[in-house]
């Protein structure tokens, strides 16, 4: 019993960081200034650079649940004041934003079974710390490769992996934008997502990395020190 709640909780940990790894680099303002900036998207859109950051706070916002519609957001483009989202951007925001819903959802349910497990395995009396390592090191241990051959694979044609995501995720074309007259497409162009790809897989990769060495370190001076036992 202690070992299958010492596997679920470093699960619980794994499908915690995975969620984080993807909402901090979707939420996190300072990105979108810095790609913003190196892609000239405020030029290629041409609008100011207040606007083009008031509307993607406007659109984050309906993203985290914060406002109903992105459908009475208006900007000043090319000197002209007019609804920045087309019909087929705002149907296929909808959709993306119930993705970011499950994956909110997903996360605290992960973070509460976590929570919960680790009390249950206090209250059974168990070697929580040395558990926790044990398993905690071989579970993102494994995602750890998983992520590294993914990302190889991503990397070699990330076009590709673009579509297979839409495909597997939307079950609808509102994703495929024409850039002559969608300003989302412009807003967040294709090297937009393969810079918050890069992000994301870092900090897939990095925070299991330092959680694996942290772990490491412990059960090598758990067993120096000859406490503990599993």
């Amino acid at each position: 019993m202690r070992w299958v709640m010492g596997y679920a909780t470093a699960l619980s940990l794994l499908v915690l960081i995975v969620c984080q790894s993807v909402i901090i680099p979707t939420f996190f303002m300072p990105f979108f200034t810095w790609q913003y900036d190196r892609l000239n998207v405020a030029e290629t859109i041409q609008m100011s650079d207040d606007e083009l950051m008031r509307v993607t706070a406007e659109l984050l916002d309906y993203m985290r649940g914060r406002r109903d519609s992105i459908d009475d957001v208006y900007a000043v483009v090319a000197g002209e004041e007019r609804r920045f989202f087309s019909d087929i951007e705002i149907r296929h925001m909808v959709d993306v934003r119930e993705l970011y819903d499950m994956l909110f959802i997903v996360r605290d349910v992960a973070f509460f079974l976590m929570v919960a497990l680790v009390l249950g395995m206090v209250l059974i009396r168990c070697e929580v710390l040395q558990m926790l390592a044990r398993c905690t090191r071989e579970v993102l241990a494994g995602f750890l490769i998983f992520t590294l051959i993914t990302a190889g694979i991503v990397a070699i044609d990330f076009n590709r992996a673009f579509v297979i995501f839409h495909h597997i995720f939307f079950d609808n074309d509102y994703w495929i934008l024409d850039p002559r007259v969608d300003l989302l497409i412009n807003m967040v162009p294709i090297y937009f997502f393969i810079h918050i790809a890069i992000f994301i897989a870092l900090l897939m990769g990095l925070v299991p990395l330092v959680l694996i060495a942290v772990t490491s370190l412990y059960l090598r001076r758990a067993r120096r020190h000859g406490f503990g036992g599993l």
